[in-house]
């Protein structure tokens, strides 16, 4: 599990950590079943307060990608394939249509956008 946090980021902490990890279970670096640090391990790594790692897992957990066994810890979910497409697909439709209309107010066309998409793959 790798996290890169940004201080200049306009996105809360909490945020950035919860994108970096279900990115990760959604590629797979992060294993089905695998056991995630506990919340004051990564936050002492990360030299953060627990709040933000702790708002990341409870935001993890909500969404299905982790589950905490009392006692036993915190593990990612065994999500199956259509469910992880399913998250990976709506993910990548918030960026897009956030890129894509700002493209739009800039008076670039549908072809033009596409053309700078098909570049920046």
């Amino acid at each position: 599990m790798d996290i890169v946090l940004s201080q200049k980021s306009d996105k809360p902490i909490y945020t950035q950590i919860y994108e970096q990890i279900a990115n990760q279970i959604m590629s797979g670096e992060i294993a089905v079943g695998e056991k995630l640090p506990p919340i004051r391990t990564v936050a002492v790594n990360l030299r953060i307060s627990v709040i933000p790692v702790k708002q990341a897992w409870e935001q993890l957990e909500r969404e299905g990608f982790i589950q905490t066994a009392a006692g036993r810890g915190t593990f990612v979910s065994d999500l199956a394939r259509h469910e992880i497409s399913d998250k990976r697909n709506a993910a990548a439709e918030e960026l897009l249509s956030r890129d894509v209309r700002s493209c739009r107010d800039m008076g670039l066309s549908l072809d033009e956008i596409l053309e700078i998409v098909k570049k920046s793959y």
